[in-house]
Formats: C-alpha cells, structure tokens, sequence
C-alpha cells in the first residue's frame, strides 16, 4: 500500500509538471532542427551576413574611394559638347505682308572642348588630400570596430547557449539524482525505516527537477536561436556540443594589454578624428592667400548647306574654329569676416577632437582595468567552484550511504543535493563570466587573445 501510494504520488506530480510545461518543450531535444556550428564558424556566418559586418564592407569600400577623390584635385577639370541643329521658316513682309523664306545655310554644327587647373591655392588641395585621408582612415578603423563589435556579439551569444547548455546538462542530472533519491525513499517507506513524508518530499523534489529541466531546455532554445539571429544565419544554428571553448589560457600581462592598447579599435578612431580636425584646420589657412588657375577652351562650329542625297552628310558651308587660354589670380579681400568665423570654430573643433582622444585613451585604459580584473576573477572562481563540485558531490556520495544506512536524515540529503546543484551553477556562471570578459578585451584591445 505504502509503495502503492508513493508511486501515485510521483506519478500525479511529474504528470502535473509536463501539463503545465509549454509544448514545444516535449520534442526529442532542446536543440531540435539547428544545424550545430563552432565559434568559428559562426563567426564566420557573421562576417558574411550580419548587418555589422555588411555595414563595415561598405565603409571600406567609401574609404577606398575618398582616397581617390583627394587626389583627383590634381588633375584638371575637362568637359565636352557637342551639338547640331537645322533652322528652317519664313518671314512676313510687316508692310506688305509678303511671306519671304529663311536664307542662309539651314544646317549648323559645333563642339568644344574645355579644360580648367588650380595652379596655386596655398595649399588647400594637400591639406584636403591630408584631410580625407584621415577621414578615410576614420572610415577604415570604424569599420574594423564594426566588425569586433559583430564578433563580440556573436561570442557572447555563443558562450550564452554553451551556458544554457551545460545548464540543461547540470538539470539533467539533477533529475537523476532526484529520482535515484526517489526509489531510495520509496524503498526504505516499503521497508518501515521511514515514513511516507520522505517519499512524498523526494516526488516534490523530482518534479523541481522536472520543471528545472524543461526550463533549462527551453532557454538553450531560446540561446540559440538568439544566436542564429546575430550571427545573421537563414537556417537555425545551434552551439556545437563539441565546442567547450576553453578560457583557462592565462592572458597576457597588464603591461602587455597596455601596450596593445594603443591600437586599439577606440583609441585609433579618436587619434584619427584629431588628424581630420587638424586637417581641415590646415586647409582653412589657405583661404588667406590668393589662387591662380589656368583655363583652356577651344571651339569649332560649321554652317553647312545641307544633306547630300540620301547620306548623312553634311555638305558646303562655312566653319570656324577659336583657341583661348586664360590665366587668373583670385583673391578674397573681405567676405564679411567669415574666414575668421570659420577659423574659431575649427580651433574648437580641433580642441574638442583632442580632448575626446585624451578621454577615448583614459576610458580604454579604465575598461582594460576593470575587464582584466573581471576575467582574472572570473578563472579564480572557476579553479574555486571545481573544487566545490567535487567536494558537493563526494558529500552527497556520503550522505546517500548514511541515509541507506539510516545515520543520516532526508533533510541532509536533500541539502547535499541543493549545495551540488548550486556548485554546479556557480561554475557555469563563472565559466560564462570568464569567457565574456576575455571576449571583451580582445574587442577593446583589437585583437583575439
């Protein structure tokens, strides 16, 4: 009667559980349908496909032409025209109103051809050549910047389904062990050694289990469709099983970081946005001085009688053809202080540059500090909560032995049970923790390390 009632008991619970749990939570596994990828791989999804990564392509490629545009300023301007016409009509005699037709050739045809060159401009042209050039270098490190910012977030949402999944691993087997303790309690009520709340509270503690399992399945879901979306996949992806990503490689020294810093994706952008400031502080100066630019034209036109037969050629007529170069000095005498207006306000701008270089540097300098010090902390509390697991699992080891042997009570195992799990959890986060914090440097600093 007793084992009767136990195993009703457990039975109406755990059915109550998958009740309650969401369907899609009772597949054949919480990685249904995803194609499993390594870190790399999905990495590499990324750089194909997330908008990041495609935004970062684009502005390569608007850097590679701004450095082609600066140095067209060296060649001279050149523009073509061609044109035809055909006059035809008549015209009417005011006093008599006698209609008379037009005379002269009907047909007429010209082109031309012109060209213009700065030959002096104080130095505008190599000062615009330096300032889009930085500009363009700009464009370049925003794009590298992209680009560890997409594989930052492709890292993180990785390293988050591998959490999920040693997550549902760890429920899992938290499950087994409340059911192990099920059939242990169910047989010492059976054997009159304990009494029914025994078993009554191991069926509770089983359906926990339960629900902590399907809850750990349905995040790893969730965890890897996240990451399929960031790693801009069509198809599910899943974080590959085989794929543990180890994060116990000991990092570089502070010293080291430092050092590595100064290329970094934020400190170089800061550093470039002063070169464009300077820049276009240098070009400014050119508008104090005059500029010289020569010009050539030519121009040929022909009157012609008209068609011969049925060829399109133009027959008989009068050309004429004209050659003109000019040479100029322009200078600004008074624009109504403007050059002066534009100079305080690139003086500000260059000031404000270099100020934001100095807190671009102090801010790289203070996240290095506190990332090094988070993922140091993160591998002490691994090499810590290894320890723990092993020693939660040798006391619950124990104390199901002291329990068959009835030294010990249901509440002690239970607590062992509790603390493993807990153990268990602490070193996933920390795990996690580790691996997020390594990921984040290697982003600050521009490199993988």
């Amino acid at each position: 009667m007793t084992r009767r009632y136990t195993s009703v008991c457990a039975m109406v619970f755990a059915g109550a559980v998958l009740m309650a749990a969401p369907l899609g939570a009772q597949g054949s596994g919480a990685e249904d349908g995803a194609r499993p990828v390594s870190l790399r791989e999905a990495i590499e999804l990324a750089m194909r496909n997330a908008p990041a990564a495609v935004q970062a392509r684009g502005l390569d490629r608007n850097a590679g032409a701004a450095r082609r545009q600066a140095y067209g300023a060296y060649v001279p301007t050149m523009n073509l025209t061609v044109g035809s016409g055909r006059r035809q009509g008549t015209t009417i005699n005011n006093f008599n109103g006698q209609l008379t037709a037009l005379s002269g050739n009907p047909w007429s045809y010209s082109n031309g051809l012109g060209m213009n060159l700065e030959l002096f401009d104080g130095g505008r042209r190599l000062s615009e050549v330096n300032r889009i050039r930085a500009t363009a270098d700009v464009a370049e490190v925003s794009a590298v910047s992209a680009r560890f910012d997409a594989e930052l977030q492709v890292r993180q949402q990785f390293y988050a389904a591998l959490a999920a999944r040693e997550s549902a691993a760890a429920a899992k087997a938290q499950l087994e062990q409340a059911e192990q303790q099920l059939r242990a309690s169910s047989a010492r009520v059976s054997a009159g050694v304990a009494t029914k709340s025994d078993s009554l509270r191991s069926a509770i503690q089983v359906g926990n289990a339960q629900l902590a399992v399907l809850t750990a399945e349905n995040d790893l879901r969730v965890a890897n469709a996240a990451l399929t979306r960031v790693a801009g996949s069509t198809s599910p992806i899943a974080a590959s099983a085989s794929d543990t990503v180890d994060a116990s490689t000991p990092l570089p020294s502070e010293t080291q970081l430092i050092a590595l810093l100064a290329d970094g994706p934020s400190v170089r952008l800061a550093k470039y946005n002063v070169d464009v400031a300077a820049a276009a502080k240098r070009s400014q100066r050119s508008s104090y001085l005059p500029t010289i630019s020569m010009s050539y034209n030519y121009s040929f036109s022909d009157n012609s009688k008209g068609f011969a037969g049925r060829q399109l050629l133009l027959v008989g007529g009068n050309n004429a053809s004209r050659q003109t170069m000019n040479f100029n000095i322009s200078y600004a005498l008074f624009n109504g202080f403007q050059r002066e207006t534009q100079s305080v306000q690139l003086d500000v701008a260059l000031q404000n540059a270099e100020a934001q270089e100095r807190d671009a540097r102090l801010a790289a300098r203070a996240n290095l500090t506190t990332l090094l010090r988070s993922a140091q902390n993160a591998q002490a509390r691994v090499s810590v909560q290894l320890a723990s697991v092993a020693a939660a699992e040798e006391d619950l080891r124990v104390q199901q032995q002291r329990y068959a042997l009835g030294a010990s009570t249901l509440l002690d195992l239970l607590t062992s049970q509790t603390q493993l799990n807990q153990a268990r959890q602490a070193l996933i986060q920390a795990r996690f923790d580790g691996r997020v914090a390594r990921a984040q440097l290697s982003s600050l600093v521009g490199r993988e390390l």
